[in-house]
Parts: structure tokens; sequence; C-alpha cells
């Protein structure tokens, strides 16, 4: 209510700062004090004396004493909402974490593989990035919690891998845990990535190249056996490793044709197939309804993680019994680079299929080259462009 002075002989007697003040109104004292900014006065019963004042001062400490008390109720019932708020988020994020730290290196390649975060690729992809996970898994160990693998094993981790592998390779190693990480980290209970910073290292552009006429002869010389068709496989399609060791009778196709998905990009690539069913026969390999062309080789492909080195390694024997080295040594580089191998024959392939003419796109049909953006470039060329290219690629091999 609004404060009424009363007369212009009103007697003022303040007290300490926030406990309000007496005022003298025809003969009795009025308090007067602050609340939440506003001014609230009462009037008192007790006269000017010095005893009334006395009793008025008591009893407006009374009522400044509950203000004050009641302003601090207030205050504390806003941080213990706060504290409470607070302490429900703590709980959440230990009840987080304690289903997280379950999460070990064990556990990491599957986590990966049913990640919606991973990048999408095809399946024989997505195992060759499985395996690379788990041979950083096998060296860091199986029961080392995910949020452990800090910068430091990072860093000691590739320095294993650079002992080890190519530049390249070791690049790809990196790439994969960098995307794993990336994929599985917060479902892992972290955000650090401790492989996205690691520097790469300069790649050496330098690659297998092709066979030369008299190479060829030479290498079908020295070679017998599945390792013999092997090559004729190699030099007649262009299939790179995996694909012409996995390659199966039902791929050739009662038309006339080879008709076979590769396992790295899962391009279809369609070839004529009675120049290889020839060169299959010489080498001792009848035609059948299905199974593996090459039981063996297949086999020792599909060994393990060291399957497609053992296979790549037996071809490349064949090429240092032809007299055709497989390594050179360059100057500036550490290691003697890979010269030739099973992939020369690719290139062989591919170096023979430009000599005859044929356009780019062809070419890419040919060997299955190809991402999803080049296949809509080219998505004119028919199959039967792509046999008749193939006519002129027989003749050169």
């Amino acid at each position: 209510m609004g404060f009424q002075q009363g007369n212009r002989c009103a007697h003022k007697t303040r007290r300490m700062r926030g406990t309000g003040y007496l005022v003298a109104v025809r003969g009795h004292w009025v308090m007067r004090w602050r609340v939440s900014g506003r001014y609230v006065q009462e009037a008192t019963s007790f006269s000017t004396s010095a005893a009334g004042r006395k009793k008025a001062e008591a009893l407006l400490m009374e009522r400044t004493e509950i203000n004050r008390l009641r302003d601090q109720r207030d205050r504390l019932q806003v941080l213990i909402s706060r504290a409470q708020s607070i302490e429900q988020r703590i709980r959440e994020i230990q009840a987080s974490a304690s289903v997280r730290k379950a999460v070990t290196l064990g556990e990491l390649v599957e986590l990966w593989r049913n990640s919606p975060r991973r990048r999408d690729c095809s399946s024989a992809q997505a195992e060759r990035y499985a395996a690379q996970i788990g041979q950083f898994v096998t060296w860091a160990g199986e029961g080392v919690d995910v949020r452990a693998v800090d910068d430091d094993m990072a860093e000691r981790y590739a320095r294993h891998l650079a002992e080890h592998y190519s530049g390249n390779t070791y690049n790809k190693h990196l790439n994969t845990l960098d995307a794993a990480w990336a994929a599985v980290g917060r479902s892992a209970g972290t955000d650090a990535n401790p492989w996205h910073d690691l520097p790469r290292k300069r790649l050496d552009t330098h690659v297998r190249r092709a066979l030369t006429p008299e190479e060829i002869a030479a290498i079908r010389a020295a070679a017998t056996g599945e390792d013999r068709a092997l090559i004729e496989i190699g030099l007649r399609t262009g299939l790179r490793l995996g694909d012409a060791c996995r390659l199966d009778w039902s791929a050739f196709r009662a038309n006339g044709v080879l008709d076979v998905v590769t396992g790295k990009t899962g391009a279809e690539v369609v070839l004529p197939s009675a120049g290889l069913l020839a060169a299959l026969a010489d080498a001792g390999f009848a035609r059948k309804a299905s199974g593996p062309v090459l039981p063996r080789t297949a086999a020792a492909y599909a060994s393990g993680k060291s399957g497609p080195s053992i296979v790549s390694d037996r071809i490349g024997r064949v090429f240092e019994a032809a007299g055709v080295a497989r390594t050179v040594k360059a100057e500036g580089w550490q290691r003697a680079r890979a010269e030739t191998g099973f992939h020369s024959l690719r290139h062989t392939f591919v170096t023979r299929a430009i000599e005859a003419g044929i356009p780019a796109p062809i070419v890419r049909a040919l060997v299955g080259h190809a991402s999803a953006a080049m296949t809509d470039r080219y998505s004119h060329v028919g199959s039967a462009a792509v046999l008749e290219a193939f006519a002129a690629v027989e003749t050169k091999l």
C-alpha cells in the first residue's frame, strides 16, 4: 500500500541497510521495508516514546528477518533444483559410460560392421577393411578398451606398419582405422580419433608394367598346372588376382561368353570365352558345369589373411623362372619396388586393348574398372561392342 507521510513533522528513524526503517506518524511508529524491490509498510500501536520505539524496532526486525529468510529459501530452492538437474545428468552420463566401457577391441570389427555410420562399400571391400581392423586388434590385444587407444598407441602402430608395408599399404591401413573410429567412436564412448591426424606416406607412383610378347612366351613356357591356367586367365580376361582365383565354371555361359561380377567394385565383366576355354584345355583343364576352375588355387587364396600373398608369390616364382625380374631398385627409395607380378597380366590386357584402338570407355567395361559415376558416363556401351572389341585384343595375346 502507498506510504502516507501524515504531517510535515513526521520523524524518520533509519536502521541497518536492508532492515527497513520507522516513521513517526501522528504519535505512532509506522514500519517500512522493501520486499522484492517494492516498499511495504505496516502501522504499529507503539507510541513514538523511547520505549515504543524499541518495541517497534523489534517488530520491524522480525518482519525484515522473515523476509530475508524467505528470500534465501527461494534462492536455495532454485539452486537445489539446478543441483538435482545436474545430478540427474551425471547419473545419465555414468549409466551410458558403464555400458560403453565394456567395448573392447575384440568387439570392434563387429561393431563397425553393424554401424550405420560406416562407409558404403562392396562385400569384398568390407572384408578387406575388416581384415585391416582385425590386424590392429591382434597387434594391440582384444581385451584393450577402445577408449585406451590414444595418440601414443596409434603412433606406435603406425611405426609397426611402416616397418612391414609399402607406403600405399601403410596409408590404406591408417585410412581404414580412421574411418572405423569415425564410425564407431561415439558408440564406444570416445569422440577422439587418434588416426585422423597421423601423416600419410608419400606414395611411389610406380606401377607394375605390362609384359612384352617375349616375356609372355617365356612365362607360359615356365608355368605348369594351375599356375599356367591362372596366368592364361589373367592374360585373357584382365581379371584381378582374387577374381581369377575364384573363377567358377558356371561363369562360362552357354552362349559363348564369360560373365563375371568383380569382387572389388561389383562391376560385371562380359567377355568371349572361346579363347580362354581353349587355353585352359591346353593346360589340362576340361570344362565342367560348375565348381572352381582352379580348386587348389581357390583354396589357397581363401586360406586366410596370407592367402593372396601365397598365390601371388607362387606366380612370382614362375616369373623368376622365366627370367622376368619381379622388382627394381630405384634411386631415393629404400625398398625395391615391384616391377612385375600377376597384376602385370591385367596391365598387359589393358595395354593390348589400347593398342587395338579400343575406346577408353570400352576398355573400362572390359576390365570392370569403373565406379558408379563412370558407369553412368558410358552406359551406352553394350555387350555387342565389348565382344567385338575383345576379338581385336585376342589377336595380340
